[in-house]
């Protein structure tokens, strides 16, 4: 038996971060899962179950061959434990002890490296009022969990958002027009850019992104001609970087070209073809529906990215 240390007075916010754990703990049975729940090392996570043993005086979580089982005094404090966090997030919502709350925030954002180019700058930006203290963790959706949203381990999906889940809010932003992306000086910018002439060009292909290519080969194929793809990549970052060295063109969404790529010396021009524009969409999970700091980012990602498209469907600057 761990003795309590019974002189240890409550010291905030370290104390609530060890209840926030203890929750965690209890919850997932695991110390890997309670990490990787709260976006710590399992490390980490066991030097906190070491502190909450001392504490409380009880191991809470003990072996049971490969895997982990609640003690009786953490099934006795289960859902006590997860009741008060819960309280404790509502008085935090209500803005009384705020910036305790804003300084631990974690926000996994799930999102393709495209969009992320356009809203890490802004969530970042002095022109914003940040959250004192808040982490933003950018994640490719394609590799997440895809129940990352639905478990807590991530704050808001962007991109197409595929799922439609009734347990989740999924909210339309906008529709983006593709463009095509190439560097300055491209023989393409000069004269009349006819279909043929786009077809025929050496094009590389970002695959798993937004379906750009698939939506501008099916306008090809009425016409009889299908894109000479030399190159393909999983990453539009890695198809900017090609871009400006190379006569390869890309298709992308108008919405993701921020002001630092054209400073790069790439340009982009309307498709001669008609395209199904894409739709942009947000999902979160409705537990944070109330929490002021997840209202903050999903309204900064909404201005963000309806901010790229002005009047004149050109990027902002």
């Amino acid at each position: 038996m761990v003795p309590p240390n019974n002189d240890a007075e409550l010291s905030l916010p370290s104390d609530f971060r060890l209840l926030v754990a203890l929750d965690a703990l209890l919850q997932t049975e695991s110390v890997t899962q309670a990490a990787k729940r709260l976006h710590l090392s399992p490390s980490a996570m066991s030097r906190t179950l070491h502190r909450i043993r001392h504490r409380l005086g009880d191991p809470i979580l003990a072996r049971a061959g490969r895997g982990m089982v609640v003690t009786p005094r953490g099934i006795e404090l289960r859902e006590r434990v997860h009741l008060l966090v819960r309280e404790a997030e509502e008085l935090f919502s209500s803005g009384e002890v705020n910036a305790m709350a804003s300084a631990w925030r974690n926000f996994v954002l799930l999102v393709d490296d495209g969009y992320a180019g356009v809203l890490a700058p802004r969530l970042m930006s002095y022109d914003y009022p940040q959250i004192p203290g808040a982490t933003f963790h950018f994640m490719s959706a394609s590799q997440a969990d895809p129940d990352a949203l639905r478990e807590g381990t991530a704050a808001l999906e962007i991109g197409r958002v595929h799922s439609f889940s009734p347990e989740l809010r999924v909210e339309n932003l906008l529709f983006s027009r593709y463009v095509a992306v190439v560097r300055a000086g491209h023989e393409l910018l000069n004269g009349t850019i006819d279909v043929e002439r786009f077809a025929n060009a050496s094009h590389i292909d970002v695959l798993e992104a937004d379906a750009a290519g698939a939506a501008v080969d099916s306008s090809l194929a009425k016409y009889d001609l299908r894109r000479r793809v030399t190159m393909t990549t999983h990453h539009y970052t890695t198809a900017f970087s090609v871009i400006g060295q190379t006569d390869l063109v890309a298709i992308a969404p108008e919405v993701i070209l921020h002001p630092g790529l054209f400073k790069a010396g790439l340009r982009s021009f309307a498709l001669p073809i008609p395209a199904t524009p894409v739709a942009i969409r947000m999902a979160w999970h409705p537990r944070s529906e109330a929490d002021p700091a997840h209202a903050w980012l999903r309204s900064r990602v909404r201005d963000t990215l309806r901010s790229r498209l002005p009047e004149n469907g050109s990027p902002s600057d």
